[in-house]
């Protein structure tokens, strides 16, 4: 153990030796999280503004006068639409126009229905508030209007509306946040993969190139002593980076305006100690498999290649479970990173994980740690390491 904590005092030494790098990672795992969050309130809120104040330019207007006075006590700004609406709904300076049909009032003198189009291009994210705001607005000037038809008829509204719905929503408001819900987690997820990486290629394909490596193994510690210190000192800096980015996102949430921008949820005290509850397994794992990734590289670059396979998969697999749309199967709690997102998403809806699950979701980890502990060791135990064969 002597040995093992002389190496892993050597390896802390390095990386705060090389004050720039770790001035960089550091910052970042603490300013990414509140820059991140602040983006999305902002976002949130200029959607919240856009659909609050509506502006709806209509067409042909005069057609139908009694819905723009409906639209007018609704708080909408009714403007003239321009006759080039159409293009410049495709460039992006108009959100949605309304245009009335010019035989909307004959039509409706029949006893037809008047036609109305809303003219809109849903593909634009920015635009999605006014859409949906119009389009629920006409919705309840249709149902006004019908019940209004079928009372002067002397028919009561309700002989139309035979079915009577009442929601009863069973999530709490710190389960509605859905959108902030994926992306805390995704982002307290990735800054487990990110905090050791640089470290752990330097440790291994840096020490290499800079020839460094080489009086590390004429000592008297074994490759096994000598990989745990590394394998101890990328996990202590991972974990430095974790601990910072959730700090980050404890502050922010802590401190920020959540209620106004619409963020009904809470990061308190307990989703933190949840949160590194969950991401301890993944702070062992990941370096591990990193320490791996840089042994068998030929050069830095080489390492860094690779590595950008391992951050592929696991940004991609949160991702696929979100739109997986279906109950996830027991099994995925065997599934590294798969079964952390499951569990920091359970504790970001105010539930604590199940003691079961969080003891599947150490069990393959802690193999893999083993295992690529070993293999490295086998690697470094070989003249052929120093020439990255």
């Amino acid at each position: 153990m002597r040995r093992t904590f002389a190496v892993l005092r050597k390896e802390l030494i390095d990386m705060f030796r090389d004050r720039r790098t770790g001035t960089v990672t550091l910052l970042s795992s603490i300013l990414a999280g509140p820059i991140f969050l602040m983006l999305i309130f902002n976002l949130i809120a200029n959607q919240a503004e856009r659909a609050r104040d509506l502006t709806l330019p209509i067409k042909g207007a005069e057609h139908a006068p009694a819905i723009a006075a409906f639209l007018e006590r609704q708080k909408v700004a009714i403007t003239k639409a321009p006759d080039d609406y159409e293009a410049r709904i495709r460039r992006g300076d108009l959100d949605v126009v309304l245009v009335v049909d010019d035989a909307f009032a004959s039509d409706v003198a029949q006893g037809k229905p008047g036609t109305v189009r809303l003219v809109f291009d849903r593909s634009r994210d920015r635009a999605r508030a006014s859409i949906d705001q119009a389009e629920s607005l006409l919705r309840g000037y249709n149902g006004l209007w019908g019940g209004e038809r079928l009372m002067l008829r002397g028919v009561t509204s309700s002989v139309a509306n035979p079915l009577r719905i009442e929601s009863d929503d069973l999530a709490t408001p710190q389960q509605s946040g859905a959108l902030v819900l994926f992306l805390v987690a995704y982002y307290g997820l990735f800054a487990s993969v990110m905090g050791g990486m640089a470290v752990a290629l330097d440790t291994t394909a840096g020490e290499r190139e800079r020839q460094s490596l080489e009086p590390l193994l004429m000592t008297p510690a074994r490759p096994a002593e000598i990989v745990l210190g590394k394998w101890l000192a990328v996990v202590a800096f991972d974990a430095l980076v974790v601990l910072l980015t959730l700090s980050g996102f404890y502050l922010t949430l802590a401190f920020a305006p959540l209620p106004p921008v619409g963020v009904p949820f809470l990061f308190g005290a307990r989703e933190f100690g949840r949160f590194l509850l969950v991401l301890v397994p993944m702070t062992l794992m990941l370096p591990a498999i990193l320490l791996y990734v840089g042994s068998r590289a030929r050069a830095y670059r080489e390492a860094q290649a690779n590595v950008s396979v391992l951050l592929f998969v696991v940004s991609l697999i949160p991702v696929v479970q979100l739109f997986m749309q279906r109950k996830e199967p027991g099994w995925l709690a065997l599934v590294p990173v798969s079964a952390q997102y499951s569990l920091l998403n359970t504790s970001l809806r105010g539930e604590a994980p199940a003691l079961s699950q969080l003891a599947l979701s150490w069990l393959v980890p802690i193999a893999i740690v083993a295992i690529a502990l070993y293999a490295v060791a086998r690697r470094i135990s070989r003249e052929s390491v120093l020439s990255g064969k």
